[in-house]
């Protein structure tokens, strides 16, 4: 989802790929497994409405309202959430069905709401771009 280069740009120690019926993630964390204090990015395309709606975080956290938004001409989301850990999602229709999702998480008061929103939509424009060559 991102190329070697985009994952040094962010940071990236490693690349952890998954999937499951109906989507395929990536984890970059930018911190070592066992790092008390983790931060990094999820990404994962969902190949149906359904398929993300089906998707549930089991986190007790706070979340700010849906923050609709334009992201290289393709509606998107976006929702900040607070707690120990916080995050920024954006969620962007590529079209076709399919959706795009990257949350940039960091923990909390360790990075600005502004700066963890610049994060996760600029990550996000590079993927839908490497999304929208293939």
């Amino acid at each position: 989802m991102l190329s070697e280069s985009q994952q040094e740009d962010i940071g990236a120690a490693e690349a952890t790929p998954d999937s499951d019926d109906g989507y395929v993630t990536c984890y970059y964390p930018m911190t070592l497994e066992g790092d008390p204090d983790p931060s990094g990015y999820e990404v994962t395309v969902f190949d149906s409405a359904k398929a993300l709606r089906e998707t549930v975080d089991a986190t007790d956290v706070m979340p700010t309202k849906a923050l609709p938004l334009q992201l290289d001409g393709h509606s998107a989301a976006e929702q900040i959430t607070y707690g120990d850990q916080w995050s920024a999602a954006v969620t962007v229709d590529v079209g076709g069905g399919s959706f795009l999702y990257v949350e940039k998480y960091a923990k909390g008061h360790s990075v600005s709401e502004k700066e963890l929103s610049e994060q996760a939509r600029g990550t996000a424009k590079k993927v839908l771009r490497n999304l929208l060559v293939h």
